[in-house]
């Protein structure tokens, strides 16, 4: 044998002998306080090497015999050192306990990076809500509770950030609402589907200010809500919630239209969730009934329903459930898949019959009903995720099949398809000193369909349209030490029948902590949306008021910065968070819904070539909404948060609080950026200063430019009590059609005689001073698992607008029941 042949055995043997020789470390990562499995958890080890823990907080660690000090660090936790000395081939299993640290407040969130962080260490504003504060309101949809969360605002379902959106009706959002990262919004409407969200299996809510399309797409270009739902941890437990309500007498008499009748709300919610071996699986659902306090009673002799009460009620129900199962032979890979199913029966409203009598829609006394939503909507939402612990990488791919049936006009069908899917690859370098880089690239498809034949056909064109989103990104997300840092950029390819959009957009952000416990920050994104095929082509009625299509509306485009300073802040075991932010926000082409003369002078319901009297006010003589582009607008403004929960003494306080101050304003106010084509203002044109109501400031319309939440609750022994507070200033701007002389006696004069007194004029004269409502809510725990609990909304039962032509509801009152099991 020659020596080369007896040196390369010598080394394949040596070889052998080593490789032999590998140890392994083995087990799980738990919380020190209730056990339960820490996921994603840090592992330092060797020379620069790393790996997480899995989502059953499992880790493996293959090592050289020896000494080695292996390093466990999780956001909210204090660092854990091992140190082992192992032998050749030993297999050690050694759990591990981690502390929460106990100077912070222990907030770590995802939506900001897709992947989890401290908050105070994002680069950008961002809230976090925590499910207590649904369980105490009583909430029965997000819609309702949004409105207490800092800077955001919900009306008529639509959901705006800092002001950055005015007034619309199921039209497109700028604000983009997920489940788990994956959008919630109709296909065709593009509008949030609030009452898809699982509110009995929430786990936290997360909510990003300012454009977020870098990592969420064209839709998130004021910002972000995000509803993270629960997973089961290990024994089964169970929650059920019964509740039963009705609304009180309102202070004016003219508003109680329902007289000695009672308009009761009563539903009830559960949620069962089990972790059994490999497999989470959560099912939940509830049922929610609502008599409305919007109504009335038909008073025209002539018509065949005279006598009749219309309400503008409220049915649903919807079931949910979630599976996921951690694979048994392939360490860190998971599956499953979620679905939800809702079923609602809903009649709404638009605008007021009149001021005196202003819970009663316009047309229910003459017999027009309200319009009718019957809806079906489901999503199944397949997932798949692969987590290499050896090479700190994550591969992960998700879709979403949602299904949108409804119809609004009894007879007439539309329906959306939205097949969401998305493909995300992580990597995680673990550098020296601590230092940390996280790259995030994914690629993501977005198709809708939307076929609805009374309004798709009516242009000439095909009633089914079709909407194509390609998209690519990545983002860099590095901390060093004392700093945070955040860079990213996405190109989406939007497909619409022949129009081509090829968009890019780019956001960067900086997060310094400059004391212990003080961090400033500075970030910039870009946003751009593409209107929704509702906004392009809708034609309907809420008799007997119209909303008209702009096929010619064009996509809107920003960006947003900010600078902020976050202080943590600590009482005894009272932990929580100041926040101070100043920002602004730049639209270009914002589109805007606005109520105008877009219409024909009544409509030809016999065919004939001819529009009787009569006819003329079945369309209010052509006056409705319709979306347009506004050209430039421009939002700055500063807004200061404080949240925070713990005991103070033997008493548990959970705070959020804010002050909101925005100043939105049109770029170019004598700038015309639409016509009218028909109707009484033919040839006209339009721009921000013949169309509004206030003009003085630039302000955009159907803004509040002074917006103070405050939210606090009291736990102590057997009881609990808290408070919620929500003021809303004068909206100073409306459209002018709004404050004319055509819709109000005395009103400005356009030219045009009284078409009818809605009396918007009236109901803004008595709210000059702003909103100002009181919710209230005291609870009794029965015991460790049953609490019964009384709240009252709207405690001084004041009479408000959530804008013109339309009052919020008066007091209600709700008895509660929850359990676990």
């Amino acid at each position: 044998m020659n020596t080369r042949l007896r040196f390369l055995i010598l080394l394949l043997l040596i070889h052998y002998i080593g490789s032999s020789q590998t140890s392994t470390i083995s087990g799980k990562i738990l919380d020190t306080n209730d056990k339960s499995p820490l996921v994603g958890v840090n592992i330092l080890f060797g020379n620069n090497q790393g790996t997480t823990s899995n989502i059953d907080g499992d880790y493996n660690i293959s090592l050289k015999p020896g000494k080695h000090n292996i390093v466990f660090q999780y956001l909210g936790y204090e660092t854990y050192s091992l140190e082992i000395n192992i032998a050749p081939n030993e297999k050690i299993n050694q759990n591990i306990y981690l502390s929460n640290t106990s100077k912070e407040l222990d907030l770590v969130v995802v939506s900001a990076g897709k992947f989890e962080q401290k908050l105070e260490e994002v680069t950008v504003s961002m809230d976090v809500i925590k499910p207590t504060l649904i369980e105490n309101k009583n909430t029965t949809d997000l819609e309702i509770l949004m409105n207490q969360s800092p800077g955001v605002q919900v009306v008529d379902g639509q959901a705006n950030i800092r002001g950055g959106s005015g007034w619309s009706y199921n039209t497109g959002s700028r604000v983009l609402v997920m489940i788990d990262d994956m959008p919630i919004l109709s296909g065709d409407r593009g509008t949030v589907q609030w009452n898809m969200i699982p509110m009995e299996n929430i786990s936290q809510i997360e909510v990003i200010k300012g454009a977020s399309s870098v990592l969420f797409g064209s839709s998130a270009m004021n910002g972000v809500i995000n509803v993270r739902t629960s997973y089961p941890k290990g024994a089964p437990e169970t929650k059920i919630s019964l509740f039963s309500g009705q609304y009180d007498k309102p202070r004016r008499e003219g508003l109680h239209w329902w007289g000695n009748n009672i308009r009761r709300f009563h539903g009830m919610s559960f949620n069962y969730a089990e972790k059994k071996t490999n497999t989470g699986i959560v099912v939940g659902g509830n049922v929610y009934a609502n008599d409305g306090f919007k109504g009335g009673f038909v008073t025209d002799s002539t018509h065949h329903r005279y006598g009749e009460e219309i309400p503008v009620s409220e049915k649903r129900g919807r079931f949910n459930f979630n599976i996921n199962h951690n694979a048994q032979n392939i360490s860190g890979l998971s599956y499953g898949i979620n679905g939800n199913l809702v079923f609602s029966d809903t009649y709404e409203s638009l605008i007021f019959q009149h001021d005196s009598v202003g819970y009663t829609p316009i047309g229910v006394t003459d017999g027009d009903k309200p319009v009718r939503f019957n809806q079906m909507m489901f999503n199944i939402d397949p997932f798949i995720k692969y987590i290499n612990s050896n090479n700190n990488t994550q591969h992960s791919y998700k879709s979403r099949f949602f299904r949108d049936d409804y119809q609004p006009h009894n007879n007439e069908i539309g329906y959306s398809n939205v097949f969401f899917q998305e493909y995300q690859f992580q990597k995680t370098f673990n550098l020296e000193n601590e230092a940390k880089i996280v790259s995030t690239t994914g690629l993501s498809s977005n198709y809708i369909k939307g076929n609805y034949d009374e309004i798709y056909g009516e242009l000439g064109t095909s009633r089914i349209k079709q909407l194509f989103n390609y998209s690519g990104y990545s983002q860099i997300d590095a901390k060093y030490q004392r700093i945070n840092l955040s860079i990213g950029v996405r190109l989406e390819h939007l497909i619409f029948q022949n129009d081509h959009q090829l968009v890019p957009v780019i956001r960067s952000g900086l997060n310094y902590q400059l004391f212990d416990g003080t961090f400033v920050r500075s970030s910039f994104g870009q946003g751009y949306r593409y209107p929704t095929i509702m906004e392009l082509f809708v034609k309907t009625d809420f008799d007997p008021v119209y909303v008209y299509p702009n096929p010619d509306l064009q996509p809107e485009s920003g960006w947003s910065s900010e600078i902020g300073l976050k202080q943590l802040l600590q009482i005894g075991e009272w932990k929580g968070m100041l926040d101070i932010a100043g920002f602004i926000m730049y639209y270009d082409d914002m589109i805007e819904f606005t109520f105008g003369g877009w219409g024909p002078m009544g409509v030809d319901s016999n065919n004939d070539g001819s529009v009787t009297a009569d006819e003329f006010d079945d369309n209010l003589y052509g006056f409705g909404f319709k979306c347009i582009n506004i050209g430039e607008t421009r939002i700055t403004g500063f807004e200061i948060s404080a949240m925070g929960e713990g005991k103070i003494g033997n008493v548990d306080v959970s705070l959020l609080a804010s002050y909101t101050k925005v100043n939105p304003v049109i770029v170019n106010p004598e700038e015309d950026y639409y016509e009218y084509v028909g109707g009484l203002q033919d040839g006209n044109t339009i721009n921000y200063v013949e169309s509004s109501y206030y003009t003085e400031e630039n302000i955009l319309k159907y803004r509040h430019e002074n917006i103070l939440k405050f939210d606090i609750n009291l736990d102590y022994g057997m009881f609990m009590t808290g408070l919620s507070t929500r003021y809303n200033s004068m909206m100073k701007n409306m459209d002018l059609v709004f404050g004319s002389s055509a819709f109000n006696e005395g009103g400005i004069d356009v030219g045009i005689d009284e078409i009818i007194n809605l009396g918007v004029l009236d109901s803004r004269e008595r709210m000059l001073e702003g909103d100002l409502i009181l919710d209230y809510r005291f609870g009794i725990h029965l015991n460790e698992d049953v609490t019964l609990s009384l709240i009252i909304d709207n405690l001084l039962n004041r009479e408000y607008q959530t804008r013109p032509a339309d009052l919020g509801p008066p007091r209600a009152y709700t008895l509660k029941i929850s359990a676990k099991i």
